[in-house]
């Protein structure tokens, strides 16, 4: 096989396995916390993952999620999107910051949608080449 088909065979294997791990992730239905970002992570392979810690019904979790292309620093709050039937399964909505100078009351099985008063804080999604948010409007 010539090394342009071994290359067009991964990228359609990465592409498909990205789409089968994002439908995956949707079917479940999903709940909010807060998280805050306890330290980052370098992978060899991986690039930097920003390791957060979040609560859930009276018990803490650890998730991870791909820094992307954000400034994250450690000791920031931000959205964590997870499972509702499978808390382990999560990951930091980087694009919803919570300022340190904005107190929020956490509620101890989460919220079903970001509250209204934290969406004022979202910022430009910087997914596909910070094209998210033209693409697909929320």
């Amino acid at each position: 096989m010539s090394d342009k088909k071994e290359l067009l065979t991964v990228i359609l294997i990465c592409f498909f396995g990205a789409v089968l791990w994002y439908l995956y992730c949707d079917s479940y239905d999903k709940l909010y916390t807060v998280g805050i970002v306890e330290r980052k992570q370098i992978g060899l392979k991986s690039g930097t993952v920003i390791k957060f810690n979040y609560s859930y019904n009276g018990r803490k979790y650890e998730g991870g999620t791909g820094i992307g292309d954000y400034n994250i620093k450690i000791g920031e709050r931000y959205i964590v999107e997870f499972a509702k039937d499978k808390v382990d399964l999560s990951k930091a909505l980087f694009y919803y910051p919570i300022p340190d100078s904005v107190r929020v009351e956490i509620p101890f099985d989460g919220w079903k949608e970001v509250p209204s008063e934290l969406k004022r804080y979202h910022r430009k999604r910087m997914e596909l080449f910070g094209l998210y948010d033209i693409m697909f409007k929320n």
